[in-house]
């Protein structure tokens, strides 16, 4: 389905192309694809034919409702599918990356499925996706210009971007967008400080108490476990002494002591090994007994000598334990962890008292941003109003050469507190006629009038940016002649700066085209089918004939689309 890219390496200034547009199963379409080109992909047919479906899908990738009527009879779902180029488009790969999608080969697949169940499938480089997520994607990317379809210029909210844009305000305007988002964020941070200085102030006490209340514990590291042993040895210092004291009368004081009766063994032993010298070794091994056993006895007797029950010892080990225990109950479950906590503190400490310290330096920085910030708010004003006065003359002027001779077009602007877009916001005003009055853009009702201003008003913007695909449906409504003339110049024009996509009955538009594709809607065994061809030279000659003379093509009206094709 997806075709080569050779085409584009002249379209410097197109970001972003759509190469490929796949429909299945859509109203009165079985299935087609088309490859499109860079510069002007012109659709024609008679009325009726299944042109403006083309639209519709395009529509559906740009988030449109999908109702399951769309689906074409006979059938569960319907596809649309579309391959973009966006080797150039670094917006949109930054968009697809932030929105955890794949950018493959620069390439970007949108799939949209549709089902009589009446759920809608997205689907965006092979990961399914929902409609916010696919609208976010494509805003900018495909610009339709018909009465009722999407189009991005009626969005008021970007026609002061549209300003900044041709009057060449991107340094100004990112100046103020840095500058008021600094001086927000100073203002913040100093408004809660400030709105926090009671709570500060309770802060400040509470944790100096707390540090205090550690400090006059006088913790060491492994104090706990040292008393609690302390206190064991106390309360059972009855049976220690009891056991010491008993241990030692058995080993070496009492009646018939372990130590006297090993003596005697010893004795004996060393008589009778110089019998049998094999008894030497159990003879030392008893003498070492002896010695080992009579210097634990000693120490049993010196053990005893030392234990006593001290009560108010024991009243003083479990009143620190105790202490230590509501410490470890609010800081921590050791004292490490007390300590730790009361490291923390300290540093939190010294952070809130260095707090009006901060608040005047944060004082400072504001009084050196705001006036800066007004500076260049007001020059971003001064230079959207001049913009805007060579917006207006332009537009007048191009609108005067697409019939549209006595209409006006003129930017109001409407203060607003500084923001990072500025001072104003702007709207653009419109009106087809001297009696009339000038009204927001967005109530223009005329079709064929608005697809008008808005291929006028590109063609003005492509001189300073360029970029997305355009797809006019009717851009000819209400035009003919040498009108009609100009408004396919003025369409071939702006391909040079975007990719087109135009709909028309007009072969004095037609005749611009890059690639001519042919709807036609036939009824084969019996079903109403639609089928696109992509016209050669001669087949074009001929559509430009049958556009010209209705049913009857003769060769005089063959000879005059030929005549045409040679101007333009």
């Amino acid at each position: 389905m997806f075709g080569d890219r050779s085409y584009f390496e002249e379209f410097f200034r197109v970001v972003v192309m759509l190469l490929e547009l796949a429909i299945k199963n859509f109203a009165i379409i079985d299935e087609i694809s088309l490859s499109l080109v860079p510069g002007l992909n012109i659709f024609t047919g008679e009325t009726g034919a299944g042109k403006s479906i083309i639209v519709d899908a395009v529509n559906l990738l740009l988030g449109g409702r999908a109702p399951s009527d769309l689906i074409k009879s006979g059938t569960d779902e319907a596809t649309i599918e579309a391959l973009f180029d966006i080797s150039r488009g670094i917006e949109t790969k930054k968009k697809l990356e932030s929105l955890g999608f794949e950018t493959k080969q620069d390439e970007l697949v949108i799939r949209r499925v549709i089902s009589r169940t009446g759920k809608s499938r997205i689907y965006i480089n092979g990961g399914l996706a929902t409609v916010s997520t696919l609208e976010h994607l494509v805003e900018g990317l495909i610009d339709i210009f018909s009465q009722h379809e999407h189009q991005t210029l009626l969005n008021e909210e970007i026609h002061t971007d549209i300003l900044d844009e041709l009057g060449g305000h991107r340094i100004v305007r990112g100046e103020v967008y840095e500058l008021y988002s600094k001086w927000s964020r100073l203002k913040k941070e100093i408004e809660e400080a400030e709105n926090t200085n009671a709570e500060r102030i309770k802060k400040e006490e509470f944790l100096r108490f707390q540090c205090e209340e550690i400090d006059r514990a006088n913790l060491e590291p492994g104090e706990d476990g040292r008393l609690e042993e302390e206190r064991k040895r106390i309360l059972n210092s009855e049976k220690l002494f009891t056991c010491s004291e008993e241990a030692y009368e058995i080993l070496y004081e009492g009646e018939g002591a372990v130590i006297d009766k090993l003596k005697h063994i010893q004795n004996r032993l060393d008589e009778v090994s110089k019998i049998d010298p094999s008894l030497v070794d159990a003879a030392k091994s008893i003498e070492r007994a002896f010695f080992e056993l009579k210097e634990a006895a000693l120490m049993l007797r010196g053990y005893a000598s030392r234990v006593r029950f001290d009560p108010e010892r024991l009243s003083a080990v479990e009143t620190r334990l105790e202490e230590i225990r509501k410490l470890k109950r609010k800081y921590g479950q050791t004292i490490e962890d007390i300590l730790s906590w009361r490291e923390r503190m300290e540093r939190e400490l010294e952070e809130i008292s260095n707090y009006e310290e901060k608040v005047e330096h944060l004082k400072g920085e504001l009084d050196k941003v705001a006036p800066k910030l007004i500076e260049r708010a007001y020059e971003l004003s001064t230079k959207r109003k001049a913009a805007s006065e060579k917006l207006s003359a332009a537009i007048e002027k191009e609108l005067g050469e697409v019939g549209m001779k006595n209409s006006r077009l003129s930017v109001e602007f409407e203060e607003k507190p500084i923001s990072g877009r500025g001072l104003e916001r702007a709207s653009f005003l419109f009106s087809a006629n001297p009696d009339e009055k000038l009204k927001p853009l967005s109530r223009v009702v005329s079709g064929g009038e608005l697809s008008r201003v808005m291929l006028v008003l590109k063609e003005v913007l492509a001189r300073v940016e360029g970029g997305t695909v355009l797809v006019f449906d009717e851009a000819d409504s209400g035009v003919g002649g040498a009108v009609a003339e100009t408004v396919g110049r003025k369409i071939k024009n702006l391909s040079t700066g975007y990719q087109v996509i135009c709909i028309t009955h007009l072969p004095q538009i037609a005749k611009f085209a890059d690639t001519h594709f042919r709807v036609l809607k036939t009824f084969k065994h019996g079903r109403t089918q639609v089928e696109v061809d992509v016209l050669d030279k001669e087949e074009k000659v001929k559509e430009l004939g049958r556009m010209m003379g209705g049913l009857k093509i003769t060769e005089k009206t063959i000879e005059a689309a030929r005549e045409m094709l040679k101007f333009k």
